[in-house]
């Protein structure tokens, strides 16, 4: 199986270093409002993969963590954390708002029938974790303190700038982020910040350095480390996490054990609507309840994900949903042709998706694959197994749910036949009068050399 790894910016063979498990750990969410489709693209493609590595027979740890504190506004560790700023909006304390949208985050993904997590940790039950390893920087001479926090001095790990692949000589006032004078390097970020001493935050432990909470990074290096050891497989999340984000995890976590954090860093791209960042700050954030308030399935939503590369800069449009809904309709419609008999059926093996999804989860390829076998499945009836066999297999990689779909009724099968032997008697006004029936129970009947074919309309 292969993967790109963002680090050496080529796709390289996953090689497991205890197989056939596989350690991953993807960055959750923030869990301060409803996450947008951008993050759902994310969370989407990141199933996939899961869904990958057990169609090849590998067994994954997959860690996906919950932030429910110490993100704050800026990269910069300035600003408020956004569970306090959103606490302080709807007038409940941060440790409300986490529970609701850490409830809302979890059952979403019930809904968009994902593989469940092996561990899903939240930060706040962490910090004790987080403590301990912030004690070893400190032990190993990494951090500094400043009037607002215990920092890491990034000069002191020489491959900082190589692994972030910035120009830290640009990080000054006025560039990528925030200038903090009390820092001695642009680039250092905080391991844990102190409290305002005018004020008692909802969210706030004591510490070796007084009383405070958590940086966002830590966080994920605490976690990665107790569930998944020093160095994991893979490492998964967006590519804005790069520059910041995940630079600052191999920073501290490579300070502390001397090993690589994860061989393998998979990064998706930006989605784009109206060719700008879907971001909650810019105000065009599109929640799942809004694709279902348009009668637009969920189960649609994750075929149009999977309609572009994870590596590609991605379009979300309605437009483009709509497509991947008839898209879903077509792939319904071959699966209820497994209830119907005809003579002379074909066995058509199921595509080999699973080697696209193998080669860098190449789900547009396996599209294109499966249309091409659906396309063929026409001009003569498939076996009942090949059917089953199929639809099985798109349900196990995509996530989909065809082997749920139902049949027709037995009564609208009474009024086919009722119709076919109006047809070959010649009857046109009998079998138009019957199709019409139907077409209001939503199916619709095509006339085939093999017998009528039947189909849901919508």
């Amino acid at each position: 199986m292969k993967l790109f790894n963002t680090l050496t910016k080529k796709v390289e063979e996953l090689k497991p270093l205890d197989p056939p498990k596989v350690s991953v750990y993807t960055c959750g969410p923030t869990v301060y409002d409803y996450p947008h489709v951008g993050n759902w693209f994310t969370f989407i493609r990141y199933d996939l993969l899961i869904r990958t590595l057990v169609a090849s027979g590998y067994e994954p740890k997959w860690v996906m963590n919950i932030t429910d504190v110490g993100h704050l506004t800026s990269d910069a560790d300035e600003g408020e954390d956004k569970l306090v700023r959103e606490a302080r909006k709807e007038g409940k304390t941060a440790w409300d708002v986490a529970q609701y949208y850490s409830d809302y985050f979890v059952s979403s993904l019930n809904k968009l029938n994902f593989l469940e997590p092996w561990q899903m940790p939240r930060a706040t039950d962490h910090i004790d974790d987080q403590i301990s390893l912030i004690n070893q920087l400190q032990q190993k001479g990494f951090t500094y303190r400043i009037s607002d926090g215990i920092y890491f001095d990034t000069s002191l790990f020489a491959e900082y700038r190589n692994f972030a692949r910035l120009d830290l000589d640009e990080q000054l006032a006025g560039s990528r982020i925030e200038y903090n004078p009390e820092k001695k390097n642009p680039s250092d970020f905080a391991l844990w910040k102190f409290s305002p001493k005018d004020q008692k935050r909802d969210m706030e432990w004591d510490s070796p350095w007084g009383k405070g909470f958590p940086g966002w990074h830590i966080e994920c290096s605490s976690m990665c480390l107790k569930y998944l050891g020093q160095t994991l497989d893979i490492h998964s999340g967006g590519i804005d996490h790069i520059p910041v984000h995940h630079t600052n995890e191999i920073a501290q976590s490579q300070s502390i054990t001397g090993k690589p954090l994860a061989n393998i860093w998979m990064h998706t791209n930006h989605i784009l609507i109206n060719d700008q960042k879907i971001s909650k700050s810019l105000g065009n954030g599109i929640k799942l309840e809004d694709i279902e308030a348009r009668n637009i399935s969920l189960e649609a939503f994750r075929l149009h994900v999977f309609e572009s590369h994870y590596r590609s800069q991605s379009k979300f449009s309605w437009d483009s949903l709509l497509a991947a809904q008839n898209r879903l309709l077509r792939y319904k419609n071959f699966a209820i042709k497994r209830y119907q008999k005809f003579n002379n059926t074909l066995f058509l093996p199921p595509p080999d998706l699973l080697t696209s999804m193998q080669d860098d989860l190449n789900t547009p390829q396996a599209l294109v694959l499966l249309e091409q076998y659906i396309d063929n499945s026409e001009s003569r009836p498939l076996s009942q197994d090949s059917i089953s066999q199929t639809i099985s297999l798109i349900d196990s990689l995509f996530g989909s749910q065809l082997t749920k779909t139902e049949d027709i009724a037995d009564s609208s099968k009474v009024l086919i036949q009722k119709r076919e032997k109006a047809r070959l008697a010649r009857n046109w006004v009998e079998a138009d009068k019957i199709r019409e029936i139907l077409a209001k129970d939503n199916i619709g009947i095509n006339d085939s050399q093999f017998g009528p074919v039947w189909y849901y309309l919508s």
